[in-house]
């Protein structure tokens, strides 16, 4: 289990995104943002974030073209949890970011229990995956020995 996840903030509103920034280190957690798409794709690369907030307004590339320019950026077993953060409450808004790929949906003022229950869930998700790249070796017979004891 991941002693703290890797998240990533994708605001153009610089207030937005420093303040879920805060909050999550707060809490544990490795953050850092990006005011931007083209800068949170570089970001992503580097960071290889767990759990990704984007924001779905910003000039140039919006949220969902982010989405696919970071899975594209990414392997694949490399995907976070994309959460797409929103002042948009439309319905329209809402279908368009499912059929994009975001894992959830939340509209600005994100309620804090939203936040308790997407940590959760990219906790679970990213200990599942440390999981299985485990059995993946194993099964391949190619597992790690163990670390030298100090003696």
């Amino acid at each position: 289990m991941p002693a703290e996840l890797r998240i990533l903030v994708i605001d153009d509103e610089i207030d937005s995104a420093t303040s879920l920034t805060t909050i999550l280190q707060s809490l544990g957690h490795r953050t850092t943002c990006a005011f931007g798409g083209e800068m949170g794709t570089r970001i992503a690369q580097l960071f290889r974030p767990h759990l990704v907030f984007i924001d779905l307004a910003m000039p140039g590339s919006g949220g969902c073209e982010v989405l696919s320019e970071i899975r594209r950026a990414l392997a694949p077993e490399d995907e976070p949890m994309f959460i797409c953060l929103t002042g948009d409450s439309s319905e329209e808004a809402e279908a368009r970011c499912r059929e994009a790929g975001f894992h959830r949906f939340v509209r600005k003022p994100m309620p804090a229990q939203d936040l308790l229950e997407i940590l959760a869930e990219a906790t679970d998700r990213a200990t599942r995956d440390a999981d299985g790249l485990h059995a993946a070796h194993v099964v391949r017979g190619i597992e790690r020995p163990a670390p030298p004891q100090p003696a």
